[in-house]
């Protein structure tokens, strides 16, 4: 072999050699890397007897926003209402698919309001002794044991004691009811 071929034959095989040597892979950037997702929410209690708190989902640090509760499918809609008592895990997620999660709790308001704690007197000396007894059967029939028990009956209450003349109430004992009626019938008024 003449000798500039062999130099030429060298030359190209250690350049491919080099050039194979060289190879990289390329790595596709984390899009989440650097971010900051901040998820906070503003809970609002349910009232007692009733499933209707709410949680209003906030997220910062990125943009394009969704939000899921629980295992849901997520929405651009990041407020979750009707919810009872208990803790719920809220996910929000960018754009790129990144995703931040927390827990937040719904606790019961358990504060009475004043035109309840009436009726819930008024209910407690009237009714309960004189029309709602336990039942010769040993069943309780109509028996208003809890304070939800008033709240759920409410419109029982209203068509029994203020529409019907039972003569079990005065009418300022009906005005009382009427006053807790017209304020929405809740225990928190």
């Amino acid at each position: 072999m003449n000798k500039n071929k062999y130099l030429l034959f060298s030359f190209f095989s250690t350049c491919l050699a080099l050039i194979a040597c060289k190879t990289t892979t390329e790595t596709t950037p984390d899009p989440c890397q650097g971010k900051t997702i901040v998820l906070t929410a503003t809970v609002v209690n349910s009232s007692q007897c009733a499933s209707n708190g709410t949680i209003t989902a906030r997220a910062s640090g990125s943009t394009g926003f969704t939000f899921k509760i629980g295992n849901g499918n997520y929405s651009t809609d990041s407020i979750f209402k009707n919810l009872p008592t208990g803790t719920y895990q809220i996910t929000c997620k960018d754009k790129d698919g990144c995703e931040k999660s927390a827990n937040f709790t719904i606790t019961e308001n358990a504060t009475k309001g004043p035109l309840f704690t009436t009726v819930s007197s008024l209910i407690e000396t009237k009714c309960n002794q004189v029309c709602h007894t336990a039942g010769t059967d040993g069943a309780t029939k109509g028996i208003f044991a809890t304070d939800c028990d008033i709240v759920n009956r409410k419109a029982n209450i209203k068509t029994k004691a203020i529409d019907d003349t039972m003569g079990a109430l005065s009418n300022n004992e009906k005005q009382q009811i009427t006053d807790w009626m017209n304020a929405g019938g809740n225990i928190t008024d």
